[in-house]
């Protein structure tokens, strides 16, 4: 037979239980694995390249016929190459670009913008010293 006590200890119970149940911290990383989130798993800017972090980037989304490649690349930069990276930096017109900031040509040109961990992982390199590695 259940008694008030009884009725108190259960409700009690339930409440501390829903109490610890809704008390938890999101962690983005795993809710959206490889999401653009720089220092996450999915955009380690500590750990930046031009081999194996930045070179697949521009090869992916700037380094394509008839645009950053080729004897007569756009805009006269060349992204498929180290010497042809470090001149747009130069130039100071990279990150302004790939970024869509105003005053500059966005780029990619007629494609969607880099993701923002791509972006990060650029910017964490050039600040890092643009290294040939």
């Amino acid at each position: 037979m259940i008694t008030g006590k009884n009725t108190f200890i259960i409700l009690l119970g339930l409440f501390c239980t829903s109490l610890f149940a809704a008390c938890y911290r999101d962690n983005a990383a795993l809710l959206y694995p490889g999401s653009a989130m720089p220092g996450s798993s999915g955009c380690d800017t500590l750990k930046v390249s031009y081999k194996n972090t930045i070179a697949p980037i521009f090869m992916q989304n700037c380094a394509l016929s008839g645009c950053h490649a080729g004897a007569a690349p756009t805009g006269g930069y060349s992204l498929n190459n180290y010497a042809g990276v470090v001149s747009i930096i130069r130039s100071e017109r990279l990150i302004g670009a790939i970024s869509h900031s105003v005053g500059y040509s966005p780029m990619p040109k007629d494609a969607p913008k880099l993701t923002d961990c791509q972006v990060g992982l650029i910017e964490s390199w050039i600040d890092q010293g643009a290294g040939d590695n």
